[in-house]
């Protein structure tokens, strides 16, 4: 009987490297997705790097009708889910009583959604418990304090985009960076008005506000105008008004009804 041939010292070493290869890919892949540290309340990186960070700027100045509810919860549900993970979500509101000062209602941000897990690492399942409980039900809590029986006495829109585009997590760093403006767009505040100028150019340009820019330079700007029984003023002209503004910022911006 013919001996079989036995395997060359070329054979084990190659299997050699082929084991120590596969086990280096998979540690290296378990590697690639341990987690960035986090804060344990807001779940954003401790290292600021945000992978995008979305604005929602809610004019309190009149009342929200159950449809105006129904429609911005759905507005903010769809923000949260598009939002890549780790990305930062921030509601906010204008401050009557301050208006510089806009009013920060909650930020935080998502854990990642279930449709972009890993399922080699990560359970689905768990992926969408963690984002319903820490991200989708704190920010729809904190849209129901803003959005239930709150009426402002004023919309000092231009004020409050002055401070949020100085915030120091919505700079150019952030590689995508959107406000999202829900409102009637009449801004009427001490410094300018439209209640009492209408959407005159030269009008505003007496105003103090007009040599002030918000660094929203190549942030992406998109309105929801809230719709009412009745406009003080022609809505295509204050869209156009806006228009104009955000361009002077350097703004990429939409309006959408």
């Amino acid at each position: 009987m013919p001996r079989r041939k036995e395997k060359g010292p070329w054979f084990w070493r190659s299997a050699i490297a082929l084991m120590l290869t596969s086990v280096f890919g998979l540690f290296a892949a378990a590697a690639m997705n341990q987690p960035p540290a986090t804060d344990s309340e807001t779940n954003c990186r401790l290292d600021r790097q945000d992978p995008s960070h979305t604005i929602v700027l809610v004019d309190q100045s009149d009342p929200f009708n159950a449809t105006d509810v129904a429609w911005v919860r759905a507005l903010l549900e769809d923000e949260a889910r598009a939002l890549p993970k780790y990305g930062r979500l921030t509601l906010s509101v204008p401050n009557a009583a301050s208006s510089y000062d806009p009013v920060t209602v909650w930020t935080g941000c998502s854990p990642g959604s279930a449709a972009a897990a890993n399922p080699i690492f990560q359970n689905p399942k768990m992926i969408e418990q963690a984002w319903q409980a820490k991200f989708h039900t704190p920010l729809m809590a904190g849209a129901e304090a803003v959005l239930i029986d709150n009426v402002a006495p004023s919309s000092p829109l231009m004020e409050a985009m002055f401070t949020l585009g100085d915030r120091p997590d919505f700079q150019e760093n952030v590689p995508v960076r959107r406000l999202i403006l829900v409102s009637d767009l009449m801004q009427h505040s001490r410094e300018f008005s439209m209640y009492k100028t209408g959407t005159d150019w030269e009008a505003f340009g007496g105003s103090p506000l007009m040599d002030m820019r918000p660094g929203l330079d190549g942030v992406t700007v998109v309105s929801r105008v809230v719709p009412r029984q009745e406009y003080a003023l022609p809505l295509g002209a204050v869209k156009a008004f806006w228009q104009r503004w955000f361009e002077g910022t350097g703004a990429v911006y939409g309006s959408v009804t």
